[in-house]
């Protein structure tokens, strides 16, 4: 039986850039999306092509999805090697134009889901040693007027990171963080425009963030935890521009 995987948000973008990659390296799939529309299906209808995928879905600002899609995963598969909470939401509005139900919304499921995901994929994760990796942001680090709750957020998912990095460390689980920056996807329609901000003067590829997640679950990874690895560009690196 190959390794397993769970896939959050696994239908687009840098989720599905992952989902590929780690079929590629041998792993099956529980492919997770928030729901059953005709793009998350033809995603997973290549991927069926690819190699073993089940198909879960559930909106994880619901706290009773993340059981039921580690659950799929037990069902399916029997174990769970790898945990990648890449789900997430954003709001791009001023600091005081933002609501109770945005604070709400973005930390149900950049945070809360994360966790929750986390707690239950643990003991399963423990079976084999396993990795839980969380897809963060440079905003991990770095603020940006205009993503107050999305930068919280991601610091947050950050921290949550290194502390289950010490307790479920004993358990031989590693867990760690991918911290992109501007990265062309359908989402982020602004990542060429930021290029010339960016050091190496262009925006990164999702198939290079899944390269460093592929990385960080394999074993030669297996000294690594608690950690969470920038792929900017150099962009955090360059607080103001050029003055030449």
């Amino acid at each position: 039986m190959p390794d397993v995987a769970l896939v959050t948000g696994a239908d687009k973008g840098i989720g599905r850039a992952i989902a590929e990659r780690l079929q590629r390296d041998g792993l099956a799939l529980v492919y997770a999306s928030r729901k059953r529309d005709e793009e998350a299906g033809e995603v997973f209808e290549r991927l069926s092509r690819g190699g073993e995928v089940h198909w879960a879905t559930g909106d994880l600002s619901d706290a009773a999805v993340p059981e039921r899609l580690v659950d799929a995963a037990r069902e399916a598969f029997g174990r769970l090697d790898v945990l990648v909470n890449n789900a997430g939401l954003s709001t791009a509005k001023p600091a005081l134009e933002l609501t109770a139900e945005d604070f709400d919304s973005i930390f149900s499921v950049d945070v809360r889901a994360a966790f929750l995901l986390s707690k239950e994929a643990a003991p399963l994760l423990k079976e084999q040693g396993g990795s839980i990796v969380n897809i963060t942001s440079v905003h991990e680090h770095v603020p940006r007027p205009g993503f107050l709750l999305y930068a919280a957020a991601k610091a947050a998912l950050g921290m949550l990171t290194r502390g289950l990095a010490l307790e479920l460390g004993p358990d031989g689980i590693r867990v760690n963080a991918v911290a992109p920056g501007a990265i062309a996807t359908e989402r982020n329609v602004e990542a060429d425009e930021l290029a010339p901000e960016i050091p190496l003067r262009r925006p990164g590829e999702p198939e290079e963030v899944a390269a460093l997640v592929s990385w960080l679950v394999s074993d030669e990874a297996r000294y690594v935890t608690g950690t969470s690895v920038v792929i900017d560009g150099g962009a955090t690196q360059q607080v103001l521009p050029p003055a030449f």
